[in-house]
C-alpha cells in the first residue's frame, strides 16, 4: 500500500493508502479538512493540495500509485480560496470550437508574472482545474523587473533570447502536465495568458524598447490570438494561443483579467491592488476603472532584498516573534515579500528601526546551519530603505487614485490584495509599515492569484472575453508623476 506523508500546519503524519485511492477520499477519511465546494464530485477545482514533485493538485482527481508527500494549505491560503471562490464570476462551460480538436480536450491558462509564472491545466470536458503548477521566470538572469527587460531586449540577440527563454519555459512545463497526466501534445488545445505587456511582447518576440521611454506606447494592448506552431508552443497544431488585452504598458492583462473575474461588481467602490513587480493599482467605481502603475520595483517580488526570493518554497512567508512560516514546509532559502513586511514590522515594534527607517546593522533572521543554503538569511539597512521606496510608491498611488476620483477612504467598499504576495501579507503589519492604508483595515480581502483566475475563466468560457472588453472601455489610465502632488505625497509616505 502506498505511503502518504501529510503535512498540516507544522504537523508531519504518515499514511496508507489504497493503490489507485483518490487522495481526497484518503484526507477526508483520516479527518483532514480539505476545502471542496462540490464535495468532492470533480467538478469545482477547488481542492487543490500540494504533492511535492507534480505541485499543486485537484486531490479528487488525484489517484495514488506511488508514495506521495502532500503539503496541505495554510489556514491564510485556505481562507483565500474560500473567500476567492465566493468572489468569483460565475461562467457557464463555453470553451469554443478548440474543444473538438480532441477526445479529450484540455486547456492550459497562464500567468505570465516577471517573477514567477504560474500554469494551470484545466479539463476542457468538465471544466475542472486538474493541476497546477508555478516556477521562477528564468528571464531573471537578464534583468529582475521589466525595465531592465526592455532594456536587455535592445542589445544584440537580447530580444531573441528572452523569446526563447519564455518558450522553453511554458513548453517545459507543458511537457511535464502531458506527462503526468498521460497526454499527448494534441491534447492541449486551448491556450490563454495573462501578464504585463512587456512580458507578452516578449512572448511574441515583439521590440518592448518604447515602453522604456515616454511617451511609454506598447506595440499593442488589445488581444492576440496566435497558433501553436506559429510560437514554437506545444499543443495541437490548429490550437489558438490568446494574450488577454491589456489597457497601456504598464497596466497589463494580467490586472484586466482580475479585475474581470471578481464579481463584486454591484457594491459601490472598491481598490483592487497587485504588488507584484509592477505594483498596479485600479479604483472600480460603477461609472469608471481609474487605474495607474507605481513604480515600486521588484522588491515585493524579492529582488533587490539581500536575501530576497519569489513566492517559491523554501521562501520564509511568516514571520512574528514566536517563529516563522516557510512555504512549502521546507528549510529556508530567503525571503519573500510577506515575510519582509512581517520583519519590518517587528523590528519598528522592537526599536530596532527608526520611524526614518534607520537601521544600524543587518538583522539576522535565520542562523546559517538553519537556512538550505547554509547561509545567513538578514535583512539589511539597504533592504529597509528599498522597502521604504517601495510602500511609499504604493501608498502615494492609492492615495492620488481616490484624488482623481473624487473619493474618500470611507467611500470605498473593499480593499482587494491580489497576486502571490497578497496570499501570506498580513494586513495589519503591511498597515503598520505604511504600505496599507489604516482606513481600510476592515475592507481588506486577499484573493490570491486573480490574473490566473482570470485566465482560466477565460480558458473555459469564450464569452468571458466580453466581461473583459467592458473592463477596457470603462478603464482610465492615470500617470502619477503628472500629478502636482505627486512628489510631497511621496516624500510624506517614506517614513514609517
Amino acid at each position: 500500500m502506498p505511503a502518504i506523508i501529510v503535512h498540516d500546519q507544522g504537523t508531519i503524519a504518515r499514511l496508507q493508502a489504497g493503490e489507485g485511492e483518490l487522495l481526497f477520499t484518503v484526507l477526508r477519511d483520516h479527518g483532514y479538512q480539505v476545502y471542496s465546494p462540490c464535495g468532492g464530485k470533480g467538478t469545482c477545482g477547488k481542492c487543490l493540495v500540494h504533492v511535492r514533485g507534480y505541485g499543486d493538485v485537484t486531490s479528487c482527481r488525484f489517484r495514488i500509485e506511488t508514495a506521495v508527500e502532500v503539503i496541505l494549505p495554510l489556514w491564510k491560503e485556505a481562507r483565500i480560496l474560500t473567500d476567492q471562490h465566493a468572489l468569483t464570476r460565475e461562467t457557464n462551460l463555453q470553451p469554443g470550437k478548440a474543444a473538438k480538436l480532441s477526445g479529450q480536450p484540455y486547456g492550459l491558462a497562464i500567468d505570465l508574472g516577471t517573477t514567477t509564472l504560474v500554469f494551470y491545466l484545466v479539463d476542457l470536458v468538465t471544466g475542472t482545474l486538474v493541476e497546477t503548477r508555478s516556477m521562477l521566470n528564468p528571464q531573471a538572469v537578464y534583468g529582475h523587473d521589466v525595465i531592465s527587460r526592455i532594456q536587455y531586449a535592445t542589445v544584440a540577440g537580447g530580444l531573441e533570447q528572452l523569446h526563447r527563454t519564455i518558450i522553453g519555459a511554458i513548453n517545459s512545463q507543458s511537457d511535464i502536465f502531458l506527462q503526468h497526466h498521460h497526454l499527448t501534445a494534441s491534447d492541449l488545445v486551448r491556450t490563454v495568458v495573462a501578464g504585463n505587456n512587456t512580458m507578452l511582447h516578449l512572448l511574441l518576440g515583439e521590440d518592448p524598447s518604447s515602453m522604456g521611454q515616454a511617451p511609454y506606447t506598447p506595440r499593442f494592448t488589445a488581444m492576440q490570438v496566435k497558433r501553436s506552431q506559429e510560437l514554437g508552443l506545444y499543443g495541437h497544431e490548429h490550437a489558438e494561443i490568446t494574450l488577454l488585452p491589456s489597457v497601456s504598458a504598464f497596466v497589463g492583462s494580467d490586472i484586466v483579467a482580475g479585475l474581470g473575474s471578481i464579481n463584486f461588481s454591484d457594491q459601490g467602490n472598491y481598490l483592487f491592488t497587485d504588488l507584484g513587480t509592477n505594483g498596479e493599482l485600479a479604483l472600480v467605481t460603477p461609472e469608471c476603472i481609474w487605474c495607474c502603475a507605481t513604480a515600486a520595483g521588484p522588491v515585493f517580488e524579492g529582488a533587490c532584498i539581500s536575501c530576497g526570493i519569489g513566492g517559491v518554497e523554501g521562501a520564509i512567508a511568516v514571520f512574528s516573534e514566536s517563529g516563522l512560516g516557510v512555504i512549502g514546509d521546507e528549510k529556508p532559502l530567503g525571503i519573500c515579500g510577506s515575510g519582509l513586511v512581517d520583519v519590518i514590522a517587528y523590528l519598528l515594534d522592537k526599536g530596532i528601526i527608526d520611524p526614518t527607517g534607520l537601521m544600524e546593522k543587518n538583522f539576522e533572521i535565520v542562523k546559517g546551519e538553519d537556512s538550505a543554503m547554509g547561509r545567513p538569511i538578514y535583512i539589511s539597512p539597504e533592504d529597509v530603505r528599498q522597502v521604504q521606496l517601495a510602500k511609499s510608491a504604493i501608498a502615494t498611488g492609492i492615495r492620488l487614485l481616490l484624488k482623481q476620483a473624487g473619493l474618500t477612504f470611507e467611500d470605498v467598499g473593499a480593499f482587494f490584495l491580489a497576486g502571490g504576495f497578497g496570499n501570506y501579507l498580513n494586513a495589519d503589519n503591511a498597515m503598520k509599515i505604511g504600505l496599507l492604508p489604516r482606513q481600510l483595515k476592515s475592507k481588506v480581502v486577499s484573493l490570491g492569484n486573480t490574473s490566473g483566475t482570470g485566465a482560466l475563466l477565460a480558458v473555459k468560457s469564450i464569452s468571458f472575453l466580453d466581461v473583459l472588453n467592458s473592463v477596457i472601455k470603462k478603464s482610465r489610465r492615470i500617470e502619477l508623476s503628472e500629478d502636482p502632488d505627486f512628489a510631497l505625497e511621496f516624500a510624506m509616505n517614506m517614513n514609517f
